[in-house]
């Protein structure tokens, strides 16, 4: 998956820099696009198969211009702190306003999916609280120690549990996640795969975070 945006995100920075589209503005049309999915999403409802593509359509592209900005800005020399700093920015606010989308949907949409209130907050709240803390503990965990904490720490022992766990985090790529809208046909599976994959982020995020806490404090001042 992450070949497949790699590759996306290529084209798409290709069509920038021959249309002088700057990285940046790059980085807004991402946000801009999932404004619109979840704009769409709400409007159309749950059931609807036009909805389901045309969002599934606007958030499989805002994610591969998400991927082409840091593209564009390294293969024209456009990088910028300021350019990382909006791009954190727009990140961290898609968190919020697509599971907050999903969950005010899922809530008010409960007579077509037959799932009760209570396992839809769940469900938001485990997607919303999942991505949001690895985010957050993502960035400052590279910011503070760098990039490969785990592996340059792990011992030679432990290298192949490292490395199947980051295995198992492909299962958390974001590239898998514009797939679930697909579903937004079908009420009760839509539900269910949001729930789920709430579920399982959230867990392997949580033990990323354990794990990372474990090396961060094997680190010298």
């Amino acid at each position: 998956m992450t070949q497949v945006y790699h590759y996306a995100g290529a084209f798409f920075a290709y069509l920038a820099s021959r249309c002088k589209v700057t990285p940046n503005q790059l980085t807004l049309a991402s946000g801009l696009l999932v404004l619109l999915a979840m704009g769409l999403m709400l409007g159309a409802g749950l059931g609807s198969w036009c909805g389901a593509i045309g969002v599934f359509v606007l958030m499989v592209v805002s994610y591969a211009l998400d991927c082409a900005d840091g593209q564009l800005a390294r293969a024209t020399g456009q990088c910028s702190k300021y350019g990382a700093w909006l791009d954190h920015v727009v990140d961290a606010g898609k968190i919020f306003v697509v599971h907050g989308s999903i969950g005010w949907m899922l809530l008010n949409a409960s007579s077509a999916h037959g799932f009760p209130s209570s396992w839809c907050f769940i469900g938001m709240f485990l997607n919303m609280a999942g991505s949001a803390l690895y985010f957050f503990a993502w960035n400052y965990k590279v910011m503070i120690a760098g990039e490969g904490l785990i592996s340059r720490l792990a011992d030679e022992s432990a290298q192949s549990r490292v490395r199947m766990f980051q295995f198992s985090q492909q299962f958390t790529d974001y590239g898998w996640f514009p797939l679930l809208f697909i579903l937004l046909f079908d009420p009760q599976k839509f539900a269910l795969a949001y729930f789920i994959y709430g579920a399982g982020t959230f867990a392997l995020f949580m033990a990323y975070i354990v794990i990372s806490a474990r090396y961060m404090a094997k680190l010298k001042d």
